[in-house]
């Protein structure tokens, strides 16, 4: 099974690297005795369209088909992280300044704006307007909010 994802993974960011998208995650696994193939691909500069997921879908799948390296049959699918996408790096805070995450640490979970990454730092809004600064290594997980 982890030859397959390796191979997937490498013909994924292939396809991404065309269409100046960014692998995000790929997961493959059997559930209720079926196959699924999940890809999540990421853009950088903007959001990831249903065309972006298309493009990947059919380029991925024609490898594939082409190599029949998968030999049962699968369900594939290709989304964005989604609104509420983890946050898994220090880029990614950099990426979303202003936007609202919720951040889980050892014990408390924090929910405000980052308004700004220096170094390993994280400095964050909360709504009593007062700054947090959270070093990026103290963060279990966290996540995009939606802001409504």
């Amino acid at each position: 099974m982890k030859e397959i994802v390796s191979k997937v993974k490498e013909i994924a960011e292939s396809a991404c690297k065309k269409y100046n998208l960014e692998l995000f995650d790929i997961k493959y696994y059997n559930k209720s005795g079926k196959w699924f193939l999940e890809i999540v691909i990421d853009n950088p500069l903007d959001y990831v369209s249903t065309k972006d997921c298309e493009n990947i879908s059919r380029e991925v799948e024609f490898q594939l088909d082409k190599l029949d390296i998968i030999p049962q049959r699968y369900y594939l699918t290709v989304s964005s992280p989604g609104l509420d996408r983890p946050l898994r790096s220090i880029d990614d805070f950099k990426r979303f300044i202003n936007n609202k995450v919720k951040i889980k640490l050892e014990n408390e979970t924090i929910i405000g704006y980052i308004k700004d990454v220096k170094d390993s730092v994280i400095f964050l809004e909360e709504n009593n307007k007062k700054i947090k600064e959270i070093k990026y290594n103290q963060i279990k997980k966290a996540n995009l909010e939606i802001d409504i």
